[in-house]
């Protein structure tokens, strides 16, 4: 088996900093390597694991003056069938949807983002957001033609890493899982007011799924087990209109905490 990769040098996709300041040298690295990640990242979401290519992308030339690195990728013939006018032009079109997202100019992403893919784009953008009026330029070429570009001045990459921010922070940010005057009704009992174990409830405004219950105090769950007689059924035939607390893990819905519960809406879930 040859271990030979081909190099398609015709196509070509040029990153040029116009940089007012000196640039750091771990802020470009690091800008070079997440352009590389979500790059890979890209091919590898486009082809399926028996599509022969590779989705790393080689340093062709660091030229002086500006910072100016052209980058190729291995040539595969399977790539025109798939992106036409090759991998580099159809990243570069997915560089710029995810920046104009990230600055509110489009609604959603070209592809969903992870809070690793929002900080490997924070770092992308670092080397122009800490220059102020520098620029980058994004042009692919085809036989030395340019088709495609794409120019980031550093507002907008300050706008980036503000809005990469937000995002990030609503990730962090814990799902708020209390749910108010929510109707409840009994799937399961163990018929004892003394313990919880084997109770179980379905909130269809929810979950479809029945969920064991747990009680925020005892004291709400003795008047619960207590409703109104004048409803001619026992608790565990009524419907109840509940606030609870919805425990997750791994993000499904297993537990519910009754915070509090509405004994004047109780009723029956077999009356028309």
């Amino acid at each position: 088996m040859s271990n030979i990769i081909e190099i398609d040098f015709s196509k070509k996709l040029e990153i040029k900093i116009d940089n007012k300041q000196p640039v750091s040298l771990e802020d470009l690295s690091l800008s070079l390597l997440s352009f590389n990640k979500q790059f890979h990242k890209f091919v590898e979401s486009e082809t399926d694991e028996l599509t022969d290519i590779s989705s790393e992308l080689l340093i062709k030339e660091v030229r002086k003056g500006s910072i100016v690195i052209e980058l190729v990728s291995a040539a595969a013939p399977i790539l025109p069938l798939i992106w036409e006018g090759g991998a580099l032009d159809q990243w570069a079109n997915v560089f710029q949807s995810t920046c104009n997202w990230l600055l509110g100019k489009i609604d959603n992403p070209p592809k969903d983002m992870t809070k690793q893919d929002l900080q490997e784009w924070n770092k992308i953008v670092e080397p122009v957001a800490k220059d102020h009026a520098s620029q980058m330029n994004i042009n692919v070429s085809d036989g030395g033609k340019v088709i495609n570009q794409f120019i980031l001045n550093s507002t907008e990459a300050n706008a980036i890493q503000n809005s990469i921010s937000r995002l990030i922070e609503d990730i962090d940010t814990p799902q708020e899982n209390k749910h108010l005057k929510k109707v409840m009704y009994w799937y399961q009992t163990k018929f004892d007011p003394n313990s919880d174990t084997g109770n179980k409830a379905i909130i269809d405004d929810i979950s479809k799924s029945a969920l064991k219950v747990i009680f925020e105090n005892n004291a709400l769950k003795e008047a619960m087990l207590h409703p109104d007689p004048s409803l001619g059924k026992p608790w565990q035939e009524l419907a109840f209109v509940v606030d609870v607390e919805v425990q997750t893990v791994r993000g499904k819905p297993k537990m519910y905490n009754v915070l509090n519960y509405y004994p004047e809406y109780t009723f029956d879930p077999d009356e028309d």
